[in-house]
């Protein structure tokens, strides 16, 4: 479990987001609990079963042996498909046994954070193996190689739309000397959402270049504000810095404009002075500059008659202005 103190608030306010997968893994659990059953059933049981549903109706009345015989046969393949079945029986509880812990990830110093990430991301698509694999038995359809393969081990690459979809939130808790999170945006697809518990240093604006018309992307202080992000029916990614660093909001259901979506609520009053996490800078200036330039809304091209444009009147465009001239001033650290 992450050590931040923060991570059992942000657990409970996200459980519902948890709750939905684990939700669709017991359900898958407990199909292919029956479907074992049903494959490891000898045919004197699957007659009795047959004999106890129809009641007494079929008696005096039906050949119950020969109706079992014909209706109750065993499933295609009964034997290899009830020890694929019990495989993916025992993938799925394996995955609902490790309960909250199986939605949260500890990038230990040092470690990458991408790799952390895919490593998880691959380990919950088990899940989504394992119901492929009923799925084929139950079609009376050899488990092709590659889906018992992956009971091992799912890449999110090998998702499918629905898998996307239907994926649970990621609370990872990582250091700002290991936050580069641009490698992340291959994940955010489907309904996933990650969230970063950021401790230590960090670049002023980690999350920048993740922002995407249809991607959740926050910088928060406190639990409280990621309530939009929870409710928000798409991919997201959110994280809980430090005081220091910058807080925005970017929200695909505000509009169709990155200044309607984007909001920056607080940039750090001095620029950045030394390189964080391999990032020089003049990169963490580039970032500011980018952010506070999408934020600000377009300006007219308006000048007077023969003469030079006016100055950006919009606080967030001088911000831009001036962090992109602090860029040319400093050198790269």
């Amino acid at each position: 479990m992450p050590s931040d103190d923060r991570s059992r608030p942000v657990l409970e306010a996200l459980a519902g987001l948890a709750q939905a997968f684990r939700s669709t893994l017991t359900a898958t659990a407990e199909d292919l609990a029956r479907l074992v059953e049903a494959h490891a059933a000898t045919g004197k049981e699957r007659r009795g079963r047959f004999a106890d549903e129809l009641g007494p109706f079929a008696r005096g009345r039906l050949n119950v042996d020969r109706f079992g015989t014909t209706f109750g046969a065993a499933p295609a393949g009964n034997g290899a498909g009830t020890a694929v079945l019990r495989r993916a029986q025992a993938t799925l509880a394996e995955l609902l046994a490790r309960d909250d812990a199986l939605y949260t990830v500890v990038v230990q110093p040092g470690d990458q954070l991408y790799g952390a990430v895919a490593e998880r991301l691959a380990e919950i698509g088990r899940a989504f193996a394992a119901a492929r694999v009923a799925r084929e038995v139950r079609a009376g359809l050899r488990p092709a190689e590659r889906h018992l393969g992956a009971l091992a081990g799912l890449p999110f690459a090998e998702w499918t739309r629905a898998e996307r979809r239907a994926a649970p939130v990621l609370l990872i808790d990582v250091h700002g000397a290991d936050l580069k999170p641009a490698g992340l945006a291959e994940f955010l697809d489907g309904r996933l959402k990650l969230v970063l518990l950021v401790t230590g240093d960090a670049p002023p604006a980690p999350l920048a270049r993740l922002v995407a018309p249809s991607t959740y992307v926050q910088q928060a202080e406190q639990m409280s504000d990621l309530a939009g992000f929870a409710a928000w029916n798409g991919p997201g990614i959110a994280a809980l810095v430090p005081p220091a660093l910058v807080r925005f909001t970017h929200d695909p259901a505000l509009g169709p404009t990155p200044a309607e979506r984007l909001r920056v609520t607080y940039t750090p009053a001095e620029p950045p002075r030394r390189a964080v996490a391999g990032m020089s800078v003049a990169q963490q200036i580039d970032e500011l500059a980018m952010l506070t330039s999408l934020a600000a809304p377009p300006q007219a091209a308006a000048a007077s008659a023969g003469g030079a444009p006016q100055a950006p009147a919009d606080p967030a465009a001088q911000l831009a202005a001036w962090l992109l001239n602090q860029a040319r001033l400093s050198s790269p650290a």
